[in-house]
């Protein structure tokens, strides 16, 4: 906090707790007063979801569960409408202004007297924007997307009504959570924030009813919202491979191939390289049995993205449709050498293994990914494909129903993934698939998009 008194945060605190705005709310000026004290120590690394819920809300540290309890969560985001109503009212002459910015639980402390000229905040925030733009176009990995989430928060820090680093750190939060390197029900619901601050800013953000789309689809299983945010977006920006490919895919989730593939070849007219809409044009050849198709589609891909991981899990879907149980193995033995720190490549190392015959080294890489990755969450889809590879077709509908029940992001392509079709006889199949076409909640629900008029 340089340049600012701790006597002077002390009293804006007061200023704040005694403010009318706050009279009533005990326990958002108790998660405040908790927050600022934590700053002014220098202890912002105990400014996390799992010890405030210990040290705030009383929650036993043993047993709190964010997935299950969102209490923080909930009350960051109240507490932070709250202190913006008070600054917007009774508090807009104060001279400390305390901030909460989307998705932090640090306090921003802004003397409103040595506020820097709004166009330099502005300059550096697009500088911070483009940063983390660019993490966010590296290989995919845990790596590159915190260093994204890291300059898409400072970036609100210097100028908080930020729409593009709102939107960039939704972006990031989805890419977290459907990956699995965050809980993909703590992650979604960052994201759903973050996507609402930026709808709130700019309403004309295609990227935001993009990610929005994508939020309906993949979490809530809303798919009349999902379209809905999907044609705003295309409305918006006609001319986005961006938006045209997240569209193709998302349709393709749906088993809507028609519509997706005339969605993924306007992505590829609008940029031919772009390596989203190829690795989503893969996958729509191998749900389409156009297997030779997807193998030239793959080459291409492996041309222009060769450090892509998804080349890798597309080589090895390929080889397992093609019945090249070896290729399937060396594919996700490359995966998880390049991303060794990744849980589910070497959960799939052990489904190789069980389909090569090597049943024993299937358990013993099973038993070794838990060792090696203890408490870290796995994707319940993907171990569900373990499960059916190594024959155990009753644990694979098991983790299949809790991966619809949590909300796995990945559960959708069990409409469409030939991986699954040994499961496609039994009944169990079925009730899945009525139980994947029905809504669910987030706990935190996605913002609504503006209004807008249909597409023609």
């Amino acid at each position: 906090m340089p340049g600012l008194d701790a006597g002077e945060v002390r009293e804006a605190l007061a200023r704040v707790d005694a403010s009318r705005s706050f009279r009533g709310a005990t326990r958002h000026r108790t998660l405040l007063r908790h927050l600022v004290t934590r700053l002014l120590a220098g202890d912002t690394a105990a400014l996390k979801e799992s010890v405030i819920a210990v040290e705030v809300f009383g929650r036993p540290a043993a047993r709190f569960d964010p997935v299950r309890d969102s209490i923080v969560r909930v009350e960051a985001r109240r507490l932070r409408a709250r202190l913006a109503a008070y600054h917007a009212d009774e508090g807009r002459a104060a001279p400390l202004r305390i901030e909460l910015p989307v998705g932090s639980y640090v306090p921003q402390l802004v003397a409103v007297g040595s506020l820097p000229p709004g166009a330099e905040a502005t300059r550096r925030a697009r500088d911070l924007v483009e940063r983390g733009e660019h993490y966010l176009r590296q290989p995919l990995s845990q790596a590159s997307l915190e260093a994204a989430l890291a300059r898409f928060d400072s970036a609100l820090r210097e100028a908080p009504d930020s729409a593009a680093a709102c939107v960039g750190l939704a972006r990031t939060w989805l890419n977290l959570a459907t990956g699995w390197y965050r809980d993909p029900a703590v992650a979604s619901e960052h994201a759903a924030e973050a996507l609402q601050q930026a709808l709130l800013l700019d309403p004309t953000q295609p990227l935001a009813h993009t990610l929005l789309g994508a939020l309906h689809n993949q979490f809530q299983r809303d798919w009349p919202a999902a379209r809905r945010s999907f044609r705003r977006a295309l409305d918006l920006a006609p001319s986005s491979a961006f938006v045209w490919a997240a569209w193709g895919c998302h349709l393709n989730m749906r088993g809507q191939q028609a519509a997706a593939e005339s969605a993924l070849l306007r992505a590829r007219e609008l940029d031919p390289l772009y390596p989203n809409a190829r690795v989503h044009m893969v996958n729509l050849r191998i749900g389409q049995g156009r297997i030779a198709a997807a193998q030239a589609e793959w080459a291409a891909l492996a041309d222009v993205a060769p450090d892509s991981i998804s080349v890798v899990g597309l080589g090895a879907v390929l080889a397992f449709v093609q019945g090249d149980n070896a290729a399937v193995l060396a594919h996700y033995r490359r995966a998880a050498e390049r991303l060794p720190d990744y849980a589910a490549c070497h959960a799939h190392v052990a489904g190789a293994l069980a389909l090569c015959g090597d049943t024993p080294g299937a358990q013993t890489a099973l038993a070794a990914m838990s060792a090696r990755f203890p408490g870290q969450p796995v994707s319940p889809y993907v171990l569900a494909i373990v499960a059916l590879r190594m024959g155990d077709i009753d644990q694979a509908f098991e983790r299949l129903n809790a991966g619809a029940d949590i909300g796995d992001p990945n559960i959708l392509w069990a409409l469409t993934d030939p991986c699954l079709t040994g499961l496609h006889a039994d009944p169990r199949f079925a009730q899945l698939v009525a139980k994947l076409k029905r809504k669910r909640r987030l706990t935190a629900p996605a913002p609504a998009a503006p209004s807008a008029a249909p597409r023609r």
